[in-house]
């Protein structure tokens, strides 16, 4: 019995003496939290169309028998009897293209943050060609104001590609598109709680749209006094230099692992605007000399060249985005965007359709031509508007 209180005893005193011990160790102090990201990327595929590019009437025929027939070379606008062939605009499908963005919060202060993105599509084209053996018959319509004798009716008139036994003709029409553009933005987180942050943004935005339009005309004449072949060639491009400051708001929101956001912005400054006009006419037979000179149906020496201006421009664009959270720095989203720009010049804007081709030698049939009229066509920088659209899908990193 003594035995047993005393081990009973020693042991007592020897958990005193650890309970001692223990208490004068440090406690270990709780493990913190990661660091919240401070850097995001993302990377996103675009399916984008837009606004088709405006023509025009380039390319008529008409009925035999009407009234378009026995007017002038038939085919002239606004006669009974006239069709229009060539389509009064070009869409050009969708586009493929891409945006990266890379951003941070600023370490002195989180609310703080800047963010820079850019995005481009890939150039597209479209276009439209007709053919014809000599029936039906092809017209280049516009309004004459060549003095008397040129050969055309004064006012609405029309230049011939086909007839039958008589031409063969055609006429090929290409338009083509770039569009591009980048942005920096200072952003500032103005609320974040729970699953909802908004933040603000102010910042430029530069972008750059390019076209180009061109237009072949051919005719083979084979039933005349003295045969030939004409070609004439009409290219317009245009191009719109965008620079402007803008605002902006974005907010996201949290559902478990998946998020909503939006943004919406808009951006004012001035967008540089170039037309640039050149053609060319060549000939073999029609008793003129073989050759090219410039200046084609619908560019003569009176419109080729180049004119720009500065216009104010206003450019607002929304997008959508639907995305989930693969891991808490990882997502994936899917969005539509929509961007629209209130004054640009397109090429099919730029055409003048009244015309005085006693200056074109091979159009005239004298050499050397000067002319005598009215200096038409005239050059053109004529505004309308733009937009963008479409789809995407993408990934995000926060780091």
């Amino acid at each position: 019995m003594k035995r047993f209180l005393a081990a009973i005893a020693t042991l007592a005193v020897f958990s005193a003496l650890s309970a001692a011990g223990a208490a004068d160790l440090p406690l270990k102090a709780r493990p913190k939290p990661p660091p919240a990201p401070v850097w995001w990327t993302s990377a996103e595929a675009l399916a984008w169309s837009v606004k088709s590019t405006p023509l025009p009437p380039l390319l008529t025929t008409f009925t035999l028998g009407s009234l378009s027939a026995t007017t002038g070379f038939g085919g002239a606008l606004g006669v009974p009897g006239t069709t229009v062939l060539s389509p009064d605009h070009l869409g050009y499908g969708v586009f493929p293209g891409g945006r990266l963005t890379l951003g941070r919060w600023l370490d002195f202060d989180p609310r703080y943050g800047v963010e820079a993105s850019g995005f481009g599509l890939g150039s597209r084209s479209a276009g439209y060609s007709v053919i014809s053996g000599g029936s039906p018959s092809l017209r280049v319509p516009f309004n004459n104001v060549s003095p008397a004798g040129l050969g055309f009716p004064v006012g609405s008139s029309s230049f011939v590609l086909a007839d039958p036994g008589f031409a063969n003709g055609s006429q090929f029409t290409k338009s083509s598109l770039q569009f591009w553009g980048i942005e920096g933005n200072g952003l500032y987180r103005v609320y974040s709680k729970d699953t909802l942050g908004v933040s603000l943004l102010a910042g430029v935005r530069y972008l750059d749209l390019r076209e180009g339009l061109s237009i072949v005309s051919t005719e083979v004449q084979t039933g005349g006094a003295t045969n030939g072949t004409y070609i004439g060639t009409d290219n317009f491009s245009t191009r719109n230099q965008f620079v402007g400051a803008q605002v902006g708001v974005k907010a996201q929101q949290q559902f478990g692992q998946f998020d909503g956001s939006l943004l919406a912005k808009v951006a004012l400054g001035d967008n540089y605007q170039s037309v640039s006009i050149n053609g060319t006419s060549s000939t073999t037979g029609f008793g003129l000399p073989v050759g090219v000179i410039p200046g084609g149906i619908f560019t003569q020496s009176t419109n080729i060249g180049q004119q720009s201006r500065n216009q104010f421009a206003v450019v607002p664009e929304a997008q959508v985005q639907l995305g989930y959270r693969v891991t808490g720095a990882f997502r994936i989203f899917v969005g539509y965007d929509f961007l629209y720009i209130n004054n640009v010049v397109r090429p099919g804007n730029q055409i003048d359709t009244t015309l005085n081709l006693s200056g074109n030698s091979k159009i005239s049939g004298v050499t050397p031509a000067t002319l005598v009229g009215a200096a038409r066509p005239a050059p053109q920088i004529n505004g309308s508007d733009f937009w963008a659209q479409g789809a995407k899908v993408g990934a995000s990193y926060a780091f």
